[in-house]
């Protein structure tokens, strides 16, 4: 039974990740900022909630009795995220697909390796490489 509720998962998953393209041909007209605008809208602040209430019991009594604090770190990082897409997509439309892609994700390997180390820098965890460490070792 857990096979085949997996399968329906990951169909439902195909579905959704397949049908995103369905309204471009509607919006052809449309400004890039604006259809992302309302793309975003509803994928990142209409359905998610919608969507917990459904699925978790007791989903605003876990959002009521979380610490502000963890709230607030969330929103940054949300926010920080949506940057993130905007210059994406930015890369992408003034660089093309594959150029844009290439170097956008170069940059993301680049900074998803150095960041954590330089955190580790200010934060040392006993195992951890900082980069202070890296730029000092001749492995590094």
């Amino acid at each position: 039974m857990n096979a085949l509720l997996g399968v329906f998962f990951h169909f439902i998953g195909g579905f959704a990740s397949g049908s995103f393209y369905i309204p471009f041909k509607k919006v052809k007209g449309w400004n890039w900022e604006s259809f992302w605008i309302v793309g975003g809208l509803f994928s990142w602040l209409i359905v998610p909630p919608i969507a917990a209430y459904l699925t978790i019991p007791g989903f605003m009594d876990i959002i009521k009795g979380t610490a502000s604090s963890g709230l607030l770190i969330t929103y940054i990082f949300g926010v920080l995220w949506g940057i993130g897409g905007l210059t994406y997509g930015l890369g992408v439309r003034y660089l093309g697909v594959s150029l844009g892609s290439s170097v956008i994700l170069g940059l993301c390997m680049v900074f998803g390796a150095i960041i954590p180390a330089i955190y580790y820098d200010f934060n040392p965890v006993i195992g951890k490489d900082t980069f202070s460490g890296m730029i000092s070792n001749s492995w590094g």
